[in-house]
């Protein structure tokens, strides 16, 4: 597979009309679910990586890079090292991932990803407690409103009079973000418009779930919507849920980011449906409950050395900026 992925490397990287592009590409490697052993013969293909722009990026005002993204024929994203820097320092899940994916799953490295990859654990911090765990709650919410849907779909679109609203809206939406300002301040309003506003924000709110149950039904992958329907819910964002948590709690806990999963037969069963939904949510609010304890006892920092971390990226920048191109192999 890797040799397949660089034989159609020219192609991606001469569709983003960025000359220099393939030449500063310090680190190539595949991520998602072929990284974390999950696949399946339906998954697609996901690489990421980092390269550094050549100097008229930093001394110049006319040109910017953060990254550079598509999908044919793989889905791939290439960031600039600074942004990239910035998200592993944030403790970006996806991104420290690609720090950490197992070296049989590179596509392109270089001494000076080298460097980087060396320096892999100055970015990991108890930050990664609320990082993945938050995107583990945005599966489950994911989770619960779609089974919100098969359960119980909205019948019609909401209608404002059904709301008591006249259908011209009288409260503009600034003045409803003014209005809620005042609210969130504790400043008495008048009773004729505070009716109204709560009246309005109630059709908002169920206008905007109607318009995500529509979109949710005509965007649907019938793969996704198969399991589903036949589950209960969605057990591929389960699958994502349960590795998140698992993660997060490894990572506090260890020390260490273990992409590669020991447990990909758990995480593979629970995609088949092996786990009820009533089991994935026990399972989820049991080991909530151990987090925090897990977080009070690990050795990681409250954050990085970001120090360090300036330093090291302006290191690889200047050697990085005096290369033409980095020799990937």
């Amino acid at each position: 597979m890797i040799k397949n992925i660089k034989q159609n490397l020219e192609p991606w990287f001469a569709a983003h009309k960025l000359s220099w592009l393939g030449d500063r590409t310090i680190f190539l490697t595949l991520h998602g679910s072929k990284a974390y052993g999950t696949s399946t013969p339906e998954s697609d293909i996901d690489v990421k990586g980092i390269c550094i722009p050549p100097k008229e990026y930093y001394l110049g005002f006319t040109k910017s890079f953060e990254q550079a993204e598509g999908k044919d024929p793989y889905d791939m994203v290439i960031y600039g090292l600074q942004k990239f820097m910035t998200l592993a320092s944030a403790c970006n899940p996806n991104i420290i991932e690609v720090l950490n994916t197992d070296p049989s799953d590179w596509v392109v490295e270089t001494p000076l990803f080298e460097k980087l990859w060396e320096a892999r654990d100055l970015f990991l911090s108890k930050k990664a407690r609320f990082t993945f765990s938050g995107y583990a709650a945005s599966q489950l919410k994911r989770i619960k409103t779609h089974r919100s849907w098969l359960l119980s779909p909205p019948s019609e679109k909401p209608k404002r009079s059904t709301h008591g609203l006249p259908e011209q809206q009288k409260l503009s939406q600034s003045e409803i973000g003014a209005t809620q300002k005042l609210v969130d301040e504790g400043v008495t309003v008048d009773s004729n418009v505070m009716q109204l506003f709560h009246k309005e924000m109630a059709y908002q709110s169920a206008k905007r779930q109607w318009d995500q149950y529509e979109s949710w039904k005509a965007t649907r992958n019938e793969k996704r919507a198969k399991l589903e329907a036949e589950h209960g819910y969605d057990t591929k964002h389960a699958m994502h849920l349960i590795r998140l948590l698992l993660m997060s709690a490894e990572i506090l806990s260890t020390g260490k980011v273990n992409v590669k999963r020991d447990d990909a037969e758990l995480l593979l069963s629970i995609r088949r449906g092996a786990w009820s939904y009533d089991r994935l949510i026990e399972w989820v609010e049991n080991h909530e409950k151990g987090m925090n304890a897990i977080l009070a006892t690990s050795r990681l920092p409250e954050g990085p050395d970001y120090q360090k971390l300036d330093l090291l990226c302006q290191e690889l920048t200047e050697e990085g900026l005096r290369c033409k191109s980095f020799g990937g192999k």
